[in-house]
């Protein structure tokens, strides 16, 4: 079922792939392209998600939401998913607001799920 939230998901203009991650970092579902290794993508976001957790209850943020990593070529969007953390993998040049209210509508779609 995760694996047809994220298959919807990738129809979206400038998303290149898409994945649930545990928050300890293990691969709960991916449709990510052939040339992405899905384990290494998974730790690394669960790393990166786990960090801007703690650095947002720090400074009084509140519970994180989101959190986005943009380089060069591309974007890494995380939101959280209850038990898992969902990872989007956009082009460089994407319309942020489109993506965002998709990526809501899937973590609530997984949410429900666990």
């Amino acid at each position: 079922m995760i694996d047809r939230i994220l298959l919807e998901l990738n129809k979206t203009e400038g998303i290149k792939g898409s994945m649930v991650v545990g928050k300890d970092g293990l691969v709960i579902a991916s449709q990510l392209p052939g040339n992405v290794d899905a384990e290494l993508v998974g730790a690394m976001a669960s790393a990166a998600f786990g960090a801007a957790e703690r650095t947002a209850a720090e400074i009084g943020m509140g519970n994180l939401e989101q959190t986005m990593i943009e380089g060069e070529h591309g974007k890494t969007l995380m939101v959280d998913a209850g038990e898992g953390i969902l990872v989007v993998l956009t082009d460089a040049k994407v319309n942020l607001g489109l993506i965002r209210i998709t990526m809501k509508r899937a973590a609530e779609k997984i949410k429900a799920m666990f």
